[in-house]
């Protein structure tokens, strides 16, 4: 068991937002700003306007 005094990382979650007509999700950090991007792949694309995380 962990001990509750026991400094914890923070790790974030990706952004996730989909890829239009594709499986790809953005890899990038929740609130990024500009495209959305994949890393494996390296393959971006523009935020479409109303995109909420």
């Amino acid at each position: 068991m962990i001990d509750a005094e026991t400094p914890r990382p923070h790790v974030s979650a990706p952004c996730w937002i989909e890829r239009p007509d594709d499986a790809l999700h953005c890899t990038e950090p929740p609130g990024h700003g500009g495209d959305h991007y994949h890393c494996y792949s390296r393959t971006q694309w523009p935020r479409r306007a109303g995109e909420t995380q």
